[in-house]
C-alpha cells in the first residue's frame, strides 16, 4: 500500500509540475507577444508621421518631343541630395494626382528604386539627360522591396501617384521638362 501511495504521489506531483510549467509557459508566451505588440505599436507611433508636400517646382510631360501635346503637369518636390533621395516619398499617406518628386542625380547611369517604407503606390519614371522618358515602373506596390531598375541609363527620376501614367497616357519616349522655383 505504501508503494501505491508513493507512485500515486509521484504522478500527482508530475501532473502538478506539468500544469505549473504550462501556466508559466503560457504567461511567458503571452508576455512576449504583448511586448512585441507594444514595441511595434510604439515604432508605428514614432515612424507614422505624414510628411507634408512642399511644392518646389513644376513638371510638364509632353508627347514625344518638348513641343508635343501636354499630357501631364504637376507640382514637384526636389530630391537633389543623397539624404533627400534616400528619403524620397517615404512616410507619405497620400499624394495628389498633380504632385510628385523629381530625383536629380549627378550623372546619367542605370537607376534602381524600391518601395521600402513607401505607403502609397507610385509610377516611377526614368528620364535621360535630354529629358526623354527611357522607362516607367508602373503602379509600384507600397512597402515592396523588389528592385525596380531603369531599362536604360537615366539621370532623373520622377515619381508620381500610381496609375497617373496610364491615366495621362505617359509612355517611354515622351519628354519631361521642369522649372524649379526655389
Amino acid at each position: 500500500m505504501a508503494k501505491r501511495r508513493s507512485t500515486k504521489t509521484i504522478w500527482m506531483r508530475i501532473i502538478a509540475f506539468g500544469l505549473v510549467i504550462i501556466f508559466l509557459g503560457g504567461y511567458v508566451a503571452q508576455s512576449t507577444l504583448d511586448l512585441l505588440a507594444n514595441r511595434e505599436q510604439k515604432q508605428e507611433q514614432t515612424t507614422h508621421i505624414n510628411v507634408p508636400f512642399k511644392a518646389q517646382g513644376v513638371v510638364n510631360i509632353r508627347e514625344g518631343v518638348p513641343e508635343g501635346a501636354l499630357l501631364y503637369t504637376g507640382n514637384i518636390e526636389i530630391a537633389d541630395t543623397d539624404q533627400k533621395r534616400e528619403q524620397g516619398l517615404m512616410l507619405r499617406d497620400s499624394l495628389a494626382f498633380d504632385q510628385g518628386m523629381l530625383f536629380i542625380f549627378p550623372q546619367e547611369q542605370m537607376q534602381s528604386f524600391w518601395m521600402k517604407n513607401t505607403r502609397i503606390s507610385l509610377d516611377i519614371i526614368y528620364i535621360d539627360d535630354d529629358g526623354k522618358i527611357v522607362s516607367i515602373a508602373r503602379d509600384a506596390k507600397p512597402y515592396d522591396t523588389t528592385p525596380l531598375p531603369s531599362e536604360a541609363p537615366a539621370r532623373y527620376v520622377l515619381e508620381i501617384p500610381g496609375g497617373a501614367c496610364a491615366e495621362a497616357d505617359i509612355n517611354p519616349g515622351d519628354h519631361v521638362t521642369w522649372v524649379i522655383s526655389q
